[in-house]
């Protein structure tokens, strides 16, 4: 087997599982490796083997400067240098693929979209199944995802990875790639698009939606002869049609994010009394002032939480129906039902809507409606919970979903404070909750933008590097795209993966630096080293 066959065999089974990056890790080393990440080295050595000796072109030099300073970076991170340091290495490991990759052919690049159009393909249509209905599939989907996503109360599809918006970047990929290779087959080529633009649909990524189409308008400039904007006509109208024929996707066009769709205040009494085991009924005035409306259809109830000290929950308390639906900025009393404890004592009651199998209101940051509950005597004959104290406690029961403005400002504060190397790789989810004033915050969240998170993380210096990589193989695809099936490829995808970056952040995930690396290196070769791409 020559050198070219081996090159295309690698590549291929590395972009063929790039979208599927299951949970769970395996041990090599210091290090535990993602399945992904562990099939990507042998396939890192066989396409070492194949290389054709080349030098350097301006955007690798730069995405190489981009890891050193990640690297001098992460000795100088405060929180965890060692956990800085191993995201420095995937940045490494990106670089790395994006240099042998451009020591390939370019005709050896090609069977390397064909996998990702095939396995991005795949992914598509999990997310139209999931996005269906089949819930069996949870089953297998639960390998690559902690839990199932909703919007409120729809599922959003993750297509086979970690969170539907790194699904949903995977399906515009192999789109991208599908449309340039199927482009001289019109009604395959049709399928496909109808295809992968529904399974985009259903991962309800507002920010992938829109960078799948600007691929598809890049892909189009440079594609010849007529029916070039087809595929972008028929992905506008899969959309059209799924927005128009969805309530929820309507209401998600409306606002930024989830948070303002479960919106509501609450008027009930500030204070009760009750005997020990009392059951009642209390009149709770509910306001809708989100977007989203309260169908009794949905399973929306009212129900409360009881604290028998301020930061211990005693109970939740029995769901109480909605006397109807309610629409956004209209008001409903409900009878709720109440039932007091056994013991004496001073509580604290807490109102809470919840729609059920979906979320509490105050999952989403809505202030629950706050009542001192006294039961029989009260506090003479149980210790009782300070109304100051509860109150104070109160910001530590609800979630806190920063927008995304909250968590750009924060990524340029974090990049103000540290200007030249900023706070260490992957560390802006580690250290923004604490910049916030937050006691408690989830480490999963990014800055939801690929330069900010660079600004942030690396400093001025990094995303110096990466923005001078990215736009040096950007300017090298725009003047080879007309010329090269493999350069229009990869041209559409970075252009797509910078138009998402604006909105989303998925470079700290392995299957993504891969194919952004992928685009960087077909971008990145030598014009003279081979043939073209066809």
């Amino acid at each position: 087997m020559n050198a070219s066959a081996v090159s295309r065999i690698g590549l291929a089974a590395l972009l063929l599982i790039a979208p599927f990056e299951p949970r769970f890790t395996v041990p090599f080393g210091l290090f535990h490796l993602s399945l992904v990440e562990a099939v990507a080295l042998p396939c890192f050595l066989i396409l070492a083997l194949a290389s054709r000796r080349v030098g350097l072109t301006p955007p690798l030099r730069a995405l190489a400067l981009m890891v050193l300073v990640s690297l001098f970076s992460a000795s100088l991170a405060a929180p965890d240098p060692g956990r800085a340091l191993k995201f420095a290495f995937r940045l490494a490991a990106m670089a790395l693929f994006a240099m042998l990759v451009a020591r390939q052919r370019g005709a050896d690049l090609k069977p390397g979209f064909w996998a990702l159009a095939l396995s991005g393909s795949l992914a598509a249509l999990l997310a139209v199944l999931e996005g269906r209905g089949l819930r069996g599939l949870d089953v297998v989907l639960g390998a690559f995802r902690e839990i199932p996503f909703n919007v409120a109360g729809v599922r959003r599809a993750s297509a086979g990875s970690e969170y539907p918006n790194l699904g949903a970047a995977m399906i515009f990929y192999a789109l991208l790639a599908g449309v340039t290779l199927l482009r001289r087959r019109p009604p395959v080529r049709a399928a496909f698009v109808i295809l992968l633009a529904a399974g985009l649909a259903y991962t309800y990524s507002r920010g992938a939606w829109v960078a799948g189409l600007t691929g598809l308008l890049v892909a189009a400039w440079f594609e010849k002869g007529g029916g070039r904007y087809l595929p972008a006509a028929l992905y506008l109208a899969v959309l059209a049609l799924f927005v128009g024929g969805a309530e929820i996707s309507q209401i998600r066009f409306g606002g930024e994010n989830a948070n303002d769709f479960y919106v509501a205040v609450y008027g009930s009494p500030r204070q009760l009394a009750m005997d020990p085991g009392a059951r009642v009924l209390v009149p709770v005035t509910l306001r809708n002032t989100g977007r989203r409306p309260w169908r009794k259809s949905d399973e929306f109830h009212l129900s409360y939480h009881l604290y028998e000290s301020s930061r211990h929950p005693l109970v939740d308390g029995p769901r109480t129906d909605l006397p109807r639906d309610v629409l956004p900025g209209e008001t409903v009393t409900v009878e709720a039902a109440l039932r007091a404890p056994a013991r004496d004592g001073e509580y604290l009651l807490m109102w809470d809507l919840v729609h059920e199998e979906t979320t509490w209101f105050s999952g989403q940051g809505v202030k629950p409606g706050i009542v001192r509950l006294i039961v029989g005597r009260g506090p003479a004959a149980a210790p009782s919970v300070p109304e100051a104290e509860a109150l104070a406690a109160i910001p530590d029961t609800l979630a806190w979903r920063p927008s995304r403005l909250e968590l750009w400002s924060l990524a340029v504060r974090m990049w103000s404070a540290n200007p030249f190397f900023g706070v260490g790789p992957d560390n802006y989810r580690w250290t923004y909750g604490s910049l916030a004033g937050k006691a408690a915050f989830d480490t999963r969240v990014f800055s939801n933008n690929m330069f900010l998170e660079f600004a942030a993380t690396l400093g001025t210096f990094g995303l110096a590097a990466f923005g001078a990589a990215l736009a040096l193989a950007l300017a090298n695809g725009w003047r080879r795209a007309s010329e090269s099936t493999t350069s229009l490829i990869a041209l559409s995808i970075l252009v797509a993966m910078t138009v998402q970056g604006l909105a989303d952040y998925v470079l700290a995930f392995t299957g993504h630096y891969l194919v952004f690396a992928f685009a960087i290196g077909a971008l990145s070769a030598h014009p003279t080293a081979g043939p073209p791409g066809e």
